[in-house]
């Protein structure tokens, strides 16, 4: 077999020879190591596949191999059977380094196939057997950077399948992560995967070495991206300046688009792991306190969903100091107003963040003026994001009772400026006069409201009322505008709203006439990591892809359509009008069927009753005398003309359609 048999048949005979006895069979794997070494992929494969198998079940022990030279050589106890084992022993940590060396040449193949496949033996061995498990863990981590998508994903899994498995190994390979992506020509692609691959560890209330390590290692990553991109800043100025460098800027936009894609996606990849960590990680308040301002400028620079999760980032932080500070109040005001809050898909998130920073916040006069500009800013918002931001006022006046006043409690008109008319006999007016009326004057205008201010508790927010809150009573969404009498007319919102309900492709699929699905599985990752659906009153909830659930009530049911009118909910009376009328379209449609039907029974009766008597009015004039023939031609149907013998002068009735009869038998025999 190993002379004349297939690739195949020769790595059987090989492993079956090493698996009976391997200290005798040095010649075998001799042989199965030339044939790794070997240029032709497929078989280079194979054989690595096989030394692997033998590797892990009949050569490698559970420990770590020892050289000849590190045995107790000098014990008296020692024999021959000892050293022969030990020779062995040394001689397997040796070939099995000189494997490593093979499978790290392959694992820089040019086909993507065989690097993937590299990757799982490299898992494998690590996850398996302790020997050179630091080597193994390197050329893991390491391919953690390649060029392809699919090698550094897959190697970002496999590793996280260790963090499972080798709980203790976390620390050690967190810190050769480390090393890679924090080395000064780390490629971008290996900074993302290195960053998912450690913001996806589950942590327990033991892990606090793990968590305390994972919160250095992204506050330095985040000082690296800021540095890198005020050198960005400082290269764009320049680039302005130099004319020789301006013609090649339309040749670097792509460039420029999609490190600013990558930075953004790694940023928030960042933002995500420090928001798991923190709360496993003891780290002294002042270091964080030190590090607020990187924070603070990543929501200047970064995406709008990236400003979200640094300033909730910052709310954590904040809430474990004695108050927030009136920065964090700032720049929450300030981000209403970003147009991009418009295409957020954080609107949950952003909500929720709002509400945890007003429940608690002593000064109501700030929270009148978040009230503001919040309902302001919902005009130009679709109904989810409405609602959610209604029901989270309806939960703050319980926290602010004093709110309602705000509501309910139209304008102050004392505080509106008056018009003074000036003569021209009054020009002796002097200058201390006319200090006084400008004074006078821009007093009333400080008590006025101005939602221009940069600090939302010098805007006067106390000194107006939400008028605005009237027009949404109007609003074309039957919640909105049950939400603003509710608010108006101070009942609370109950139950809290989920804010996909009230979507354009939730308010569609009630017309997909399906089955909800049995269960509701979390697609890909582990569920731990997944958001929680429960929360504490006054937070809104955002599904996605959940489509129609198990509870909600089949519109399109003889259940849905039989409730009275005012037993419907508001948002679904569009639903209960639009299948009443249609079914009641069905019914007519078909009552107007059926009448058809029996018009058109009818109407062929009576045209088999005509052409009954068309025939029996024939027969009656061959009985008539020819006379009495010819006057009645006329009068009588002449549609055919029926060619029948001479009945007596006074037949019956009977004698004549019996007659008709026998005529019709014949002519059909004939036929």
């Amino acid at each position: 077999m190993l002379k004349s048999g297939t690739l195949k048949d020769k790595i059987s005979t090989l492993s079956v020879l090493v698996d009976e006895s391997s200290i005798h069979a040095v010649h075998a794997l001799d042989t199965l190591m030339s044939m790794a070494k070997k240029k032709g992929r497929d078989e280079a494969i194979q054989a690595i596949d096989c030394l692997m198998n033998l590797m892990l079940e009949s050569i490698l022990p559970n420990r770590k191999l020892k050289y000849f030279r590190d045995q107790p050589l000098n014990d008296p106890k020692v024999s021959d059977k000892h050293l022969i084992v030990w020779a062995f022993e040394d001689y397997i940590k040796n070939y099995y380094y000189e494997l490593l060396c093979v499978i790290e040449t392959l694992s820089h193949d040019v086909l993507i196939f065989v690097r993937q496949k590299i990757i799982s033996i490299i898992f494998t061995l690590f996850k398996e057997k302790p020997e050179q498990d630091q080597n193994l863990m390197r050329l893991l981590v390491n391919k953690l950077g390649d060029k392809e998508r699919k090698v550094a994903s897959k190697t970002s899994y496999l590793i996280n399948q260790i963090f499972e498995v080798h709980p203790l190994r976390r620390l050690q390979i967190i810190k050769e992560i480390e090393q890679l992506i924090l080395f000064p020509t780390a490629n971008e692609r290996a900074l993302y995967y290195g960053v998912i691959t450690l913001n996806q560890i589950i942590f327990t209330k033991k892990d606090t070495e793990v968590a305390n390590k994972l919160i250095d290692i992204y506050f330095v990553l985040f000082t690296k991206l800021l540095e890198l991109k005020s050198k960005e800043i400082r290269n764009d100025k320049n680039a302005k300046k130099n004319k020789k460098q301006s013609t090649k800027k339309s040749k670097e936009d792509d460039k420029t688009e999609h490190e600013d894609i990558v930075n953004s996606k790694l940023v928030a990849a960042i933002l995500t792991g420090v928001n798991r960590a923190y709360k496993f990680a003891k780290v002294d308040h002042n270091v964080y306190e030190s590090r607020l301002n990187v924070l603070y400028r990543i929501t200047c620079i970064g995406t709008f969903n990236i400003s979200i999760q640094a300033l909730m980032l910052i709310y954590h932080i904040s809430c474990e100091g004695e108050s927030l500070s009136e920065r964090f109040y700032r720049s929450l005001y300030q981000s209403l107003l970003d147009p991009r809050l418009c295409r957020s898909s954080k609107h949950a998130m952003y909500l929720n963040l709002l509400f945890k920073a007003l429940k608690d916040d002593p000064k109501v006069i700030r929270v009148e003026a978040f009230i503001k500009r919040l309902i302001q800013i919902c005009g130009h918002h679709l109904p989810p994001f409405i609602c959610g931001a209604f029901y989270m006022i309806s939960e703050l006046i319980k926290k602010h009772p004093s709110l309602n006043y705000f509501i309910n409690h139209p304008e102050d008109r004392d505080d509106d400026e008056h018009s003074v008319d000036v003569s021209d006999d009054d020009s002796d007016l002097d200058r201390g006069d006319k200090f006084k009326h400008s004074q006078s004057s821009s007093q009333i205008n400080s008590r006025k409201y101005d939602g221009r201010k940069r600090d939302p508790q010098y805007s006067n927010a106390d000194k107006t009322c939400i008028w605005e809150l009237t027009v949404f009573t109007n609003h074309f969404h039957p919640t909105v505008a049950l939400y603003a009498k509710q608010l108006l007319e101070n009942i609370s919102i109950d139950p809290p709203p989920e804010l996909h309900h009230h979507t354009l492709s939730h308010f569609l699929d009630r017309f997909v006439y399906r089955n909800p699905k049995k269960t509701d599985r979390i697609k890909g990752g582990n569920p731990l990591l997944q958001p929680t659906v429960a929360s504490e009153p006054g937070m809104v909830i955002m599904k996605k892809g959940t489509g129609i659930s198990k509870d909600e009530i089949n519109v399109n049911s003889e259940e849905f359509w039989r409730k009275r009118l005012d037993d419907v909910p508001e948002d679904q009376i569009f639903f209960h009008k639009y299948f009443t009328q249609k079914n009641e379209g069905k019914q007519m449609k078909k009552m107007k069927k059926e009448s058809d039907k029996t018009t058109d029974f009818l109407d062929n009766d009576q045209d088999e009753d005509d052409e009954l008597e068309d025939e029996i009015w024939a027969a009656m004039k061959s009985t008539m005398p020819v006379k009495l023939d010819s006057d009645l031609e006329d009068n009588g149907p002449a549609h055919k003309k029926v060619k029948l013998k001479h009945l007596p002068t006074f037949a019956s009735y009977e004698d004549i359609v019996s007659l008709i009869n026998k005529k019709k038998r014949k002519s059909s025999r004939r036929t």
